[in-house]
């Protein structure tokens, strides 16, 4: 074990002394060794999460430009309220389309 001195902005201080009443701990020494600890076990997690956090905000963004984009197309083509889909002929077509080009939106 090797001994050193470091210097601890204020803050920290404060946090580091909470974390030693929370956990009833005596010595400041303790608290910093349980917190590193905990950091280095757990710093896989926080790399993974980091990279999940940006898959959300992708998968986000692309769902907000598909709803921008069915608006804009609902707008575009003016439907009309009470039509049944299963009479409009774009429609099916669009759909035997897919069907037969075999995309995986059809189970």
């Amino acid at each position: 074990m090797s001994r050193k001195s470091i210097d601890i902005e204020d803050y920290l201080e404060d946090k580091i002394n909470s974390y030693m009443k929370l956990n009833k701990i005596k010595t400041k020494n303790k608290a910093i060794n349980d917190i590193l600890n905990i950091f280095f076990e757990n710093e896989k997690f926080f790399e993974n999460f980091k990279d999940l956090d940006y898959k959300i905000d992708r998968i986000l963004g692309i769902v907000s430009l598909s709803k921008n984009l069915n608006e804009q197309i609902y707008a575009n083509l003016g439907f009309r309220e009470n039509l049944n889909p299963n009479e409009d002929e774009f429609l099916n077509e669009f759909y035997n389309n897919i069907k037969k080009n075999k995309y995986k939106i059809f189970n």
